[in-house]
């Protein structure tokens, strides 16, 4: 049986567009476009979803989110703990209740499909979305609502929430380069995460604008197996100090909390012969020592900003407006300072 998807493929158009003609959304398409998808569904034998209908046409008071980290990816992973904490809050004080569930990494579409049938929930948030998400494709195929914390392929018209981590950057290499800092060291992602790339970019951009070098040797994109941390600062330790970073940004607090303790082993000073700023905010950071200059990232405002969303998208009045970028707030503490001499 064709769907959305086959049907916005062969009609030319977006899957937005099909959902919008679909449901009648007269406002978003004009007359010409609407007759021409309607005809191409037509030929093409296309039926609706009759359970993603039901769903929103019977409020359940539950949503959905998938509980698909591991308890101990949790460790290295707080602020997904937090973001849930504050989901959780928002959904409730929304007069809803959230229903948690778990799926296989590898084919998670099978429990997203089996609740929507069964009519128990009113929608989804997702969160850890990564290139061309399945779960994204497969519910806006379905016509479910749904929101995101994070963002997936850039043709994809769905509502979504995520913190700005390229301008995040940005103001992180401008609050270094103005304490007098010129090399500046990156530590990211691995090349095929989202944000990691968007935090990237940011820095990129931000030693472009200022005119600073980028040294492909002083720029890391790994997963920091045991004992990478290590020998990338026994590496720096090796240098001459006119030579070796004064200043790294590390692209999340877990991350440069381990920097800080092998610089500590390999003769620097955090926040004088080395500075180091992290990403997130964890609350750990404000109590090691130095404590860790950071980008927070403000998880009870992205929370209520998704179920501000999700609860437009249950209504065709509130479906425009559908993703907003959130900057983080750069904490300064201990962990960075001015550059200066061993």
């Amino acid at each position: 049986m064709p769907t959305i998807k086959d049907v916005a493929k062969v009609a030319g158009v977006s899957i937005a567009t099909v959902s919008y003609v679909l449901n009648d959304r007269l406002d978003m398409v004009s007359e010409q476009t609407r007759e021409h998808v309607l005809s191409t569904a037509r030929e093409m034998g296309y039926r609706p979803n009759i359970a993603a209908r039901n769903l929103q046409a019977n409020r359940a008071g539950l949503i959905g989110y998938a509980w698909h980290i591991a308890p101990e990816a949790l460790e290295s992973s707080p602020m997904m703990a937090q973001f849930m904490f504050y989901l959780a809050q928002a959904v409730e004080a929304a007069g809803y209740h959230m229903l948690t569930f778990t799926h296989p990494p590898e084919d998670p579409i099978a429990v997203y499909d089996d609740l929507i049938r069964s009519g128990r929930i009113d929608g989804f948030v997702l969160a850890e979305t990564r290139q061309a998400d399945p779960r994204v494709a497969f519910l806006l195929e379905s016509d479910v609502p749904f929101v995101s914390f994070g963002r997936t392929n850039n043709n994809w018209d769905f509502p979504w929430v995520d913190t700005d981590g390229r301008a995040g950057m940005r103001r992180a290499v401008e609050y270094l380069a103005g304490m007098g800092h010129k090399r500046i060291a990156f530590m990211g992602w691995p090349s095929d995460s989202l944000s990691g790339n968007d935090r990237l970019a940011g820095y990129l951009e931000g030693m472009e604008v200022l005119e600073l070098p980028v040294e492909d040797a002083f720029l890391y994109q790994s997963d920091y197996p045991n004992g990478q941390i290590d020998r990338i600062l026994a590496s720096w330790e090796a240098l001459s100090a006119d030579e070796r970073p004064t200043a790294v940004l590390v692209i999340a607090d877990y991350i440069a909390i381990e920097v800080i303790r092998a610089a500590e082993r390999h003769g620097f000073t955090v926040g004088k012969t080395l500075s180091v700023v992290g990403f997130d905010g964890i609350p750990i950071g404000r109590v090691i020592q130095p404590g860790l200059t950071t980008l927070h990232q403000p998880m009870k405002s992205i929370s209520q900003t998704l179920l501000d969303l999700f609860k437009d998208s249950l209504t065709a009045e509130g479906r425009g407006n559908r993703s907003r970028l959130i900057a983080p707030q750069l904490i300064i503490r201990d962990s960075s300072g001015p550059p200066q001499a061993e």
